[in-house]
C-alpha cells in the first residue's frame, strides 16, 4: 500500500483500506507483485470487504512478463506510471485495459487461472455513496491444494473440474488463514477494537462505558497488570491521568496537604482546607471537554481507594486580570506590536498578526 498510489482511502499497518467519503476520487493502484519466474501462473485473489448497497467497486487484474511496456511509442515502466500521483486515474485505467486487464465488479474472491505472467498488477476503483473497507487482501499463486493429488488427465488448468475443486481449496485456505490470525486476536496491540473491551473485562477493567478511543483502550489493556498492581495508590492515579490526557497531571492528597500546610505555615485556597483526609484533587492544565471529564471520572473510579473522592481543578494557561489585580515592582503590561514577517523573524508573546 505504501509503495502504491492510494487516493481517497486511508490504511493502517494491517493494510486495511478505509474509504474517505469526503474525497471525490477514490482509487488504488498497486505496484507489481513479482511471481519470480516468466509465465508465472496465478491462483486466487481474495479479501474481506464491507460495502454499502449504494456503492460499487471494481477490481482490475493484469499479468505481464515485463514491467516495461511500449505506450505511445515510448518505453514506460508500469510501476512508475501507475504510482505517480499527477497522472489522472482515467489515463492509468486506459493503459491497463489496453494491455488486457480483466475487470471484476463487486467480487471479493477471484480466481486468476486465466492469467499468466511474472508481474501481477492490481487496481481498485469505486463509485457511488456509502462506505467501503477492504482488509486481509491475499494473492495466492497456487490457487488450490488438491489438483496435484489427482491423475494427470484431470489436471487441466482453468478447466471446469479445476474451478470446481478450487471451491474446496478456497474453504481450506480460508480456514488456514483464520488459524494463522489467531495469535493476532490475542495480541492487544493488533486485535480488533471490539476485543479490547473483552480483554479489559478479563482483567477487571471496564472499558465499555467510558467512551474511550481505540488507542487509549489498547494502552489500558497493555498496562492492565501494572495498573491493577498499583490500584489504590497515588501512582496509579497519575498513570491513568497520563494515559487519558497524554501528559502528566498534578495529584494532591489532602491528608498530606494538611500536615504540610501546618509545618510550612503557608496559605492555600479555602477550597483545599475544606476537603476530607481521604480526598484527592487533580490539577489538570488546560480546559476539559465534558466528554473527557466523563472519561477521567469513569476510569479513576476503577482504580482509586474506595473512600476517596476525586476533585478536578482545571488550570487555564491564559491568565486573566480581575479588579483586585495589582502590579508589583518591575512588572509591566506589554504593548501589542504588529510586524511583517520575513525569513529571519521570530514571534514572542506580545506580537499580534494583523
Amino acid at each position: 500500500m505504501k509503495a502504491g498510489c492510494v487516493t481517497g482511502f486511508s490504511y493502517d499497518d494491517q493494510a486495511r483500506l478505509e474509504l474517505i467519503q469526503t474525497e471525490t476520487s477514490n482509487s488504488v493502484f498497486l505496484k507489481a507483485i513479482d511471481g519470480v519466474r516468466p509465465d508465472a501462473e496465478w491462483g486466487r485473489l481474495s479479501f474481506d470487504v464491507e460495502c454499502s448497497e449504494d456503492r460499487t467497486y471494481g477490481i482490475y487484474v493484469l499479468a505481464l512478463n515485463h514491467r516495461t511496456q511500449e505506450i505511445g511509442g515510448i518505453e514506460v515502466d508500469l510501476d512508475v506510471l501507475l504510482t505517480k500521483n499527477d497522472i489522472p486515474v482515467e489515463a492509468k485505467l486506459q493503459v491497463l485495459q489496453n494491455l488486457g486487464a480483466v475487470r471484476h465488479v463487486g467480487r471479493s474472491d477471484i480466481l486468476l487461472y486465466d492469467l499468466s505472467g511474472r508481474y501481477l498488477y492490481i487496481a481498485i476503483l469505486t463509485a457511488g455513496e456509502g462506505k467501503l473497507s477492504i482488509s486481509h487482501m491475499v494473492v495466492d499463486s497456487m490457487g488450490d491444494n488438491f489438483m496435484a493429488t489427482y491423475p494427470e488427465v484431470f489436471r487441466e488448468r482453468n478447466s471446469f473440474f479445476h474451478r470446481y475443486i478450487s471451491i474446496f481449496s478456497s474453504i481450506y485456505n480460508d480456514f488456514e488463514q483464520d488459524i494463522a490470525r489467531l495469535p493476532q486476536l490475542l495480541d492487544p496491540e493488533l486485535c480488533p477494537k471490539e476485543l479490547l473491551i473483552v480483554f479489559g473485562s478479563w482483567v477487571g477493567i471496564d472499558l465499555e462505558g467510558g467512551s474511550l478511543d481505540e488507542q487509549t483502550m489498547r494502552r489500558f489493556v497493555c498496562e492492565a497488570y501494572e495498573l491493577n498492581r498499583l490500584k489504590g495508590t497515588k501512582k496509579v492515579i497519575e498513570r491513568v491521568l497520563e494515559i487519558l490526557l497524554g501528559e502528566p497531571a498534578v495529584v494532591i492528597e489532602h491528608n498530606l496537604l494538611r500536615s504540610w500546610i501546618k509545618e510550612e505555615k503557608i496559605e492555600v485556597p479555602e477550597g483545599f482546607k475544606t476537603q476530607g483526609v481521604y480526598d484527592v484533587t487533580v490539577m489538570i492544565p488546560g480546559k476539559l471537554t465534558e466528554e473527557l471529564r466523563h472519561r477521567i471520572i469513569f476510569m479513576l473510579n476503577q482504580f482509586k481507594p474506595i473512600r476517596t473522592r476525586i476533585n478536578i481543578v482545571q488550570m487555564d494557561e491564559t491568565p486573566m486580570a480581575d479588579s483586585r489585580t495589582y502590579l508589583d515592582i518591575n512588572s509591566r503590561l506589554p504593548k501589542e506590536r504588529s510586524a511583517e514577517l520575513d525569513n529571519g523573524f521570530s514571534l514572542d508573546g506580545t506580537v499580534v498578526l494583523q
